[in-house]
């Protein structure tokens, strides 16, 4: 048995997406949905009413843009979450956090989802990483929250946090939840599910996942067991480039200047690496110089129309 939670923008849910759900899912579910069409909640406030309303012990939130490809898939969560130590499973992840704000999609570690562009802009893809993996779990720290399924129980430890933002950051921040609570998050490869979106990563989603980073930031880096001898050598160089990154995507977003300057400051603080007080002179410098670079060439087209 299994509750399935949706945070829908709609006040019903679409009958194809409902009919895939039932005809697939091969357990007995109730569907609790929140009713968001009026943007009423965060997706933090609707989980946690999703959980607060739930009768069964297994939980699935589940975004309402996806569509299942396996028969008997809600038979297969259930039995993964019959695992001891079981936290969160998923379908996309990474095994390693590192101490300053990065996509959840860098580096990925574990991946079993189909990507598709409701606009049709960028072709549909099967995402399986590793190639032919074999097993049908794979322990990963982070997961994409298009669909995070636990049991009910390790909510008495956990809970999303309402905080953080409205729409971002939560699937981050509640795996972290996970893992410091002593639990193993995993990607699932039995289970083949398709998402209609490509993720849409702007303004509010970096200020959302900076509030997580400075959250955790006693506890990262976090690491898998087995690739915490291959990374943690690297961990300074990786975070570093991360920074780098960082600074690049807030630029693009158009957040001020101010705003970028104060949280680049913040992490070189935070990474304590060598020589930070020279590259904190240059963060100024280095942010004027990206938004130079990152100028949209459709300002340059007006300005030629115009003349």
């Amino acid at each position: 048995m299994l509750s399935i939670i949706i945070c829908s923008r709609h006040k019903t849910l679409d009958s194809i997406f409902v009919k895939n759900i039932m005809d697939s899912v091969g357990v007995e579910v109730e569907l609790i949905i929140i009713d968001n069409s009026e943007n009423n909640y965060s997706i933090f406030k609707a989980y946690n009413l999703g959980v607060q309303r739930s009768k069964y012990n297994n939980l699935c939130f589940l975004h309402e843009d996806v569509c299942f490809h396996s028969d008997d898939w809600g038979q297969k969560i259930l039995q993964h979450l019959q695992i001891p130590d079981m936290g969160i499973c998923g379908v996309a992840g990474r095994d390693f956090v590192s101490r300053v704000p990065a996509a959840w999609n860098k580096k990925l570690s574990g991946a079993n989802i189909i990507q598709s562009d409701k606009l049709g802009i960028r072709r549909t893809r099967r995402k399986l990483i590793p190639d032919n993996y074999a097993k049908s779990l794979r322990e990963v720290i982070t997961l994409d929250g298009v669909i995070l399924c636990c049991r009910k129980e390790i909510f008495e430890k956990i809970s999303f946090d309402e905080t953080i933002g409205n729409f971002h950051g939560y699937d981050f921040d509640i795996c972290i939840q996970s893992i410091v609570s002593g639990y193993r998050n995993y990607v699932m490869y039995d289970v083949v599910m398709e998402h209609f979106s490509r993720g849409n990563p702007n303004a509010y989603y970096y200020r959302a996942l900076i509030k997580v980073f400075r959250k955790w930031e006693n506890v990262l880096p976090l690491f898998s067991g087995e690739i915490k001898a291959e990374i943690k050598p690297k961990i300074d160089l990786i975070d570093y480039c991360g920074l780098t990154r960082l600074l690049g995507k807030m630029v693009r977003r158009d957040i001020p200047v101010s705003e970028i300057k104060s949280e680049i400051e913040y992490f070189t603080d935070v990474l304590k690496l060598r020589f930070s007080g020279f590259r904190k002179m240059w963060i100024l410098p280095q942010i004027y110089w990206m938004k130079f670079l990152h100028v949209p060439m459709s300002i340059f087209n007006k300005q030629s129309r115009n003349r």
